[in-house]
């Protein structure tokens, strides 16, 4: 679903109703600039966040100012009255010619970690795993503001998270700066793919042309990642992570293999739960601080809901009554039509902070409302609009479902979600169930392209112990993928089902597994003489699920001229959705 540009209300806040109110606290020094982030300039429709215009208005006076820095008398300056650098701020804004700055160069700078997940899912150890999403996160934001600090001011961050970086430094300062942060993100975890890149423009064009420098500084940046070359065993003495010591017995054999990755040579000998093992300086990283971190989501989640959550260990922790967990994995639709549609600094500022935002929000209150107080979960990666999370598999569709429906709510469907769901025993590799829950959003998100319908999707695939996967079954052969307001009515159903005393499961296994080996006419017979022993409540509920009202229904669908069984999506909805 493409949306045109003045229709989008995702790239700019909403007119708030004290907007004078929280502008007079902040200029009394009552409240934090922060408090600025979602009302408008000017509390007008379509005008950036009063926090990003004064940002740049103090970034601009340090680009173009040579003497003493003052950077609290800036923010005053701005409510005094009209000036050269607020006046530009709002010609650019809206589009009026202004010639200001056109003679003041700067670089405009664009990193990011890419391959995240292969550095975090190297090996299926929850810790591990949590502490290299604690390493990428404290690099990506506070680390690199830190650095930036120390060279220049806080405003020259334009937008740090989900793996990017976006800064507007003084002329002759970009090729330093990324050749600083590319050495400090591979210093510290020196496995995990990072490229910067600058390009040098002047004022004027950064903000009345965007888009096009954007695009020029972004395809540099590709260029850039495809000459990089990593070591395969990189080492340093490097003894600290934030405030987290990096110790360890004694240098391994160097003709050992880490015992963690199985990939690289090890370095030092570290304690475990298996005793003294061999690591590589990467895993030796991840482990000591996964040993230490609680985890920046579930410290998130514990602090917007004022709970403590279960201490979580490993996925055995995670593991539903039958011994099963979901990796969940998502992104957002139409990003690519809405990226395409920022037209200046302002709107990538506030989208990708509300973007950050919402995704976050969107996951930690679908845990809530399904998993409560006590919920036990594992957040891999969430930042931007991915979601990599593993939770129960008995309420994974029903997480799913909430998170696509807050996300494509809270941004009125100009972006909604897809999400793919694999379900299979505790001790499956991680690294195995993430690639087939990637293949699962694929097949997710081909709906979506066709349809101009205005709420995402979600496909799942369920691994039995005895199963194999034919990713190659068509639409027409099962329920997913499916769109998320018709699956809500589906989950609806389901409940329906689990509550009636005429349903059975073993019975819907029965039907699953005899529908799997008979032919159609011994199937439909077979149903028809089930029915008549049981109950006619299975054929109820069927059509509701697949909205067939019309004609006798004996077992199986007819689509598109041929006969499918709904049963094995069945199950997997019986199971997999309400609990036991």
């Amino acid at each position: 679903m493409r949306l045109r540009r003045d229709k989008m209300k995702c790239l700019s806040p909403q007119i708030v109703k004290d907007y004078d109110a929280k502008v007079k606290r902040f200029r009394e020094g009552e409240s934090e600039l922060e408090t600025l982030m979602y009302i408008p300039y000017q509390n007008k429709a379509n005008m950036p966040s009063l926090y990003d215009v004064l940002n740049m208005y103090v970034l601009i006076r340090y680009i173009t100012f040579k003497g003493k820095i003052d950077r609290n008398q800036w923010y005053k300056d701005f409510f005094k009255g009209d000036d050269e650098f607020k006046k530009f701020i709002i010609d650019s804004i809206e589009k009026k010619k202004n010639d200001t700055f056109k003679d003041i160069n700067v670089d405009l700078v664009k990193g990011s970690i890419y391959k995240i997940k292969k550095y975090f899912l190297e090996n299926d150890k929850i810790k591990d795993i949590r502490g290299g999403s604690y390493i990428i996160d404290y690099l990506n934001i506070n680390r690199t503001k830190e650095i930036i600090k120390e060279n220049f001011i806080e405003e020259c961050v334009v937008y740090a998270g989900g793996g990017n970086v976006i800064l507007l430094l003084p002329e002759g300062e970009g090729e330093r700066i990324c050749k600083i942060l590319e050495e400090e993100y591979t210093k510290v975890t020196l496995t995990c793919m990072n490229a910067f890149e600058y390009i040098r423009t002047n004022l004027n064009e950064f903000f009345y042309n965007f888009n096009a420098v954007s695009r020029e500084l972004n395809d540099k940046l590709e260029e850039r990642k495809k000459l990089k070359i990593y070591p395969i065993n990189p080492t340093n003495e490097l003894k600290v992570i934030n405030e987290y010591k990096l110790e360890f017995k004694r240098k391994a054999d160097p003709k050992k293999e880490c015992k963690l990755c199985n990939v690289r040579d090890a370095h030092y000998v570290i304690a475990s739960s298996e005793g003294n093992i061999n690591v590589c300086s990467s895993c030796h990283r991840k482990t000591t601080i996964g040993r230490e971190v609680k985890g920046i989501f579930k410290s998130q989640f514990e602090e917007m809901y004022k709970v403590k959550l279960p201490n979580v260990q490993n996925l055995s922790d995670i593991k539903d009554n039958r011994g099963y967990v979901a990796v969940i994995y998502g992104d957002g639709n139409n990003m690519g039509n809405v990226v395409m549609n920022i037209k200046n600094p302002f709107e990538l500022m506030y989208f990708s902070r509300r973007l950050d935002e919402i995704t976050r929000e969107s996951v930690y209150q679908a845990i809530y409302e399904v998993l409560g107080e006590n919920a036990k979960f594992e957040v891999i990666a969430l930042g931007g609009d991915d979601v990599f999370i593993i939770v129960p598999a008995e309420r994974s569709l029903e997480i799913s479902n909430k998170i696509i429906k807050n996300f494509d709510s809270a941004f009125n469907g100009e972006i909604t979600m897809s999400i793919g769901v694999c379900i299979s025993k505790y001790n499956t590799p991680i690294k195995n169930m993430f690639n087939i829950a990637q293949d699962m959003l694929k097949s997710a998100k081909k709906i979506t392209r066709k349809s101009n319908h205005n709420t995402g999707s979600i496909d799942v695939v369920v691994l039995e112990s005895n199963d194999t996967i034919d990713f190659n079954l068509s639409e027409n052969d099962r329920l997913f993928p499916i769109f998320q307001d018709d699956f809500e009515s589906v989950i609806s159903v389901i409940k329906q089902m689990k509550k009636d005393k005429d349903i059975d499961r073993s019975q819907l296994y029965k039907l699953r597994n005899a529908a799997n080996t008979l032919d159609n006419i011994e199937f439909e017979l077979f149903y028809l003489y089930q029915q008549e022993r049981h109950s006619k409540k299975y054929t109820e509920y069927v059509s509701k699920i697949y909205n067939k009202t019309n004609g006798v229904f004996t077992g199986l669908l007819n689509k598109n001229g041929q006969k499918i069984s709904p049963w094995n999506d069945i199950v997997t909805l019986y199971d997999y959705i309400g609990g036991e």
